[in-house]
């Protein structure tokens, strides 16, 4: 996130974004004099927003809008209950009088902090510490509040605006980057920020960000009697769950339709099939986060074309490059191919010309590449803004070659399929039924049209009930191909500045070398994630807790200076020891029911109380988990209750462990002591003392694993350089052994799961832009990408 700021001198700011209008020679700066001597200094937040709304609303400067304030209540359908401080909207938008956050109907939103401590755009501290705590936390907050609005409207840039004690920082966000304003004294320059406000409330609907080719849905009309009409039935759904089941697209479109919620009318424009409309209501996908492709997914009932009423409508700012195509020509030319399992394409088409700007003003930033801008904190914004340079807030950025701000284009995509997601497999064989039939069509995409796909992530594999696949009745669906290379531009140069695909689910050799070509054994990698990513969500399994590991293995990264990251430790770690396990190393198992709960005596030692293994007898033919204490006996699992999940783990495990150690012998190597560490210890002892010291040290070692050569990693590891030997070890493990047929729990992984826990400036982190924890979780007011993607 950090290298997609931008300053800008506030004149400079405020003519690239909201030039002067004619009814501007109405305004008066002298009559804003003394506008905000009402609002109190050194108080807490809460006792700045009150007088500052009033403020602005008694200087007439707003025409139909009012500002409102909204702490006090979040947004009916927001779960997490965020609430921002306050905020513009419309003066009949009921946020006015509930006070209640409307991230459907805010059109700029504001935060107040008690000073410039708090400045999320600065970067300086007294300390010489870049981007202090306070700062990242509160960058972090306004980003989580500018996502919501993206996500709750459709938009191609929105305003906000940052009070800081006494001064102020405006802000334009797209998905390319946030430009800002320098900072100014609201105080000593109150005609600065009313001149702002009077602005935006007199520009046109687009100057303020909304899109025209979306029509929000009001009540009365012909769309929303539609919309309504389809809404009614969520009682027969509820009533007859056969129906539901039978009916299962109708069934989501039902449940999209949440009247806490915009309804909307989108509109495609394809270059052949000219211009369909579509009525959508809720996402029932949307990547969290500003910056970035901002993917959104629709259940859409088309309006255009009543033989095929219900499609799936994908809604995203696409990056554009040269050698980029658009999805849906590349689904066309799978589906040409007769590629299997992949969505097939109706309409696509690029909405009018709406690209992102941010990325423009790195241009002038850096004539030349490498340049490096001057720097400014907060005291220095009068001497920027009379420079009249545009300066930039990152150091960096300035570092790259090129620009860190991609250029993205509004685009949207039609498919027939309406798949339900990957999470809402009913049973484990289904789950890796569906995972190998995505592997299917990724095979037939390297192979017959030459298409690597390059973003395997759970979002994007789908399941189509009612199909043939592999398991009779479901069929797995590998989309978004949004990303794809045809193997053509293998050895070209990277068409982006950094890595592509979906950061939870890239193999630990991509995280950590992010300029190499993805290959084969790289997306295979991510399938076996995706599959991990699902067991210890929904089936039974030893995890005690599931937030930890999901956090440490899926979202945690190594920061590597301001804004880039590699791969966790724990991710690698895992992968190199080809044992999957908890952090404090003790085995995950998988299980075909839930373990009973016991009742545990007040005996029982602490470190043993609510493990999900008490209550198995040690019996039957058994797996021991953990090393017991002493005054306990061991605690195992009846083989009977062994999911057979496992051995898919326990071999795919060994075949990607097998790359690692060739990639790299230097981390697998037996560390030696040093001879003089030795002949001090010995010299300390007598001969018969030190053998028998050695005896002990042998008697308690663990043993170690059996070092293999490099011509038998070299031959294990050849199962992953094609689909072939992944695929056939999944159907035969479908076809061989009995599985479980009620596995399916519901989701283990707490509801307040954030993987952007609060940072040390030296801390290690998640690695997107933007993207959650419960009992000993991490936990924050941010919200980082669940799967972010760039």
């Amino acid at each position: 996130m950090l290298n997609k700021l931008l300053c800008l001198p506030y004149d400079a700011w405020m003519q690239a974004f909201l030039p002067p209008q004619d009814h501007d020679a109405d305004i008066d700066d002298k009559a804003f004099d003394g506008l905000f001597d009402g609002v109190p200094l050194g108080e807490t937040e809460p006792k700045m927003y009150d007088p500052f709304v009033k403020a602005v609303n008694a200087a007439g400067i707003l025409a139909d809008f009012v500002l409102a304030k909204t702490f006090v209540k979040p947004d009916l359908d927001d779960k997490d209950g965020l609430k921002v401080d306050g905020g513009m909207y419309p003066k009949d938008c009921p946020a006015v009088t509930t006070e209640r956050t409307d991230w459907a109907s805010v059109e700029v939103f504001i935060e107040c902090k008690p000073d410039n401590s708090y400045d999320p755009y600065d970067e300086t501290t007294k300390t010489g510490f870049p981007f202090a705590d306070d700062r990242r936390n509160t960058l972090g907050q306004i980003s989580t509040y500018a996502s919501r609005v993206f996500e709750y409207q459709q938009l191609t840039h929105h305003f906000g605006v940052v009070l800081l004690g006494t001064w102020a920082r405006l802000g334009r966000w797209d998905r390319s980057g946030v430009v800002f304003s320098s900072v100014f004294d609201y105080k000593q320059e109150p005609a600065k920020l009313a001149r702002f406000f009077y602005r935006v409330a007199h520009a046109s609907a687009e100057a303020r960000g909304h899109d025209p080719t979306a029509t929000r849905v009001v009540k009365g009309s012909e769309d929303y009697k539609i919309l309504q009409g389809w809404a009614a039935k969520a009682k027969a759904y509820a009533e007859d769950p056969s129906l539901a089941q039978k009916d299962y697209v109708g069934k989501q479109f039902v449940d999209s339709l949440n009247k806490a919620r915009a309804w909307w009318r989108l509109r495609v424009e394809d270059d052949k099939h000219g211009v369909k409309d579509f009525l959508v209501g809720k996402p029932t996908f949307s990547a969290p986060g500003v910056i970035g492709r901002g993917t959104r997914g629709y259940i859409g009932l088309s309006i255009s074309d009543p033989g095929t009423p219900f499609v799936y409508l994908k809604d995203c700012w696409r990056v554009v490059h040269d050698r980029s195509q658009l999805e849906g020509d590349i689904l066309s030319y799978l589906n040409k191919k007769g590629v299997s399992n992949v969505p097939t394409a109706l309409y696509h088409g690029d909405v009018g010309t709406q690209r992102t700007l941010s990325q423009t003003f790195w241009t002038s930033l850096n004539p030349k590449r490498g340049a490096k801008p001057a720097e400014r904190s907060p005291q220095d914004s009068s001497d920027v803004a009379a420079q009249g340079t545009p300066k930039q807030s990152t150091k960096e950025s300035v570092k790259k070659d090129k620009c860190p701000l991609k250029t993205h284009q509004h685009y949207r995509l039609v498919v027939r399929e309406v798949g339900l997601p990957l999470k809402a497999f009913p049973t484990g064989d289904i789950l890796v039924a569906s995972i190998a039939d995505a592997m299917r069509a990724h095979e037939e995409a390297f192979n017959i049209a030459r298409v690597m796909h390059r973003d395997i992530s759970v979002g994007n594999i789908l399941i189509l009930p009612g199909s043939d696949g592999i398991m009779s009745g479901y069929r797995g669906l590998l989309a978004d191909w949004e990303l794809s290379k045809h193997r053509d531009e293998e050895g070209k140069d990277p068409r982006h500045p950094d890595r592509t695909g979906t950061w939870q689910f890239m193999s630990v050799h991509t995280l950590s070398n992010p300029t190499v070509a993805v290959q084969i054994a790289d997306e295979l990698e991510s399938f076996l994630h995706v599959m991990i990513y699902c067991a210890i969500r929904y089936l039974p399994h030893t995890c005690k807790n599931v937030g930890e590991f999901m956090y440490k293995f899926f979202d945690d990264g190594i920061r590597v200076g301001e804004s880039q990251y590699t791969c966790g430790k724990f991710k690698h770690a895992v992968l190199m020891e080809a044992r999957l396990r908890d952090s404090n190393h003790h085995p995950i198992v998988f299980l075909k029911s839930p373990p009973l709960p016991q009742s545990e005596p007040d005996d029982t030692p602490a470190d043993t109380q609510n493990s999900p293994l008490q209550g198995h007898s040690s019996s039957s033919a058994s797996v021991i988990l953990s090393p017991p204490p002493a005054s306990t006996a061991a605690q195992t699992i009846p083989q009977e209750n062994m999911h057979p999940i496992n051995d898919l783990f326990t071999t795919l495990l060994k075949w990607f462990s097998a790359r690692y150690q060739l990639l790299e012998p230097a981390a697998t190597a037996e560390p030696q002591k040093k001879p003089d560490q030795l002949t001090l210890l010995q010299s300390r002892l007598s001969a018969e003392a030190w053998q028998r010291a050695l005896a002990v040290a042998r008697r308690m070692a663990p043993p170690k694993p059996q070092q293999k050569s490099v011509e038998e990693l070299e031959v294990i590891a050849e199962n992953i350089k094609t689909h072939e030997n992944m695929f056939a070890l999944l159907v035969t493990a479908l076809g061989s052994i009995e599985w479980p047929t009620e596995d399916k729990m519901n989701d283990q992984l707490d509801a307040r799961y954030n993987p952007n826990k609060p940072l040390k400036v030296a801390e290690k982190r998640s690695a997107p832009d933007e993207q959650p924890q419960g009992s000993k979780q991490p936990d924050s007011k941010r919200r980082c990408s669940a799967a972010s993607r760039s």
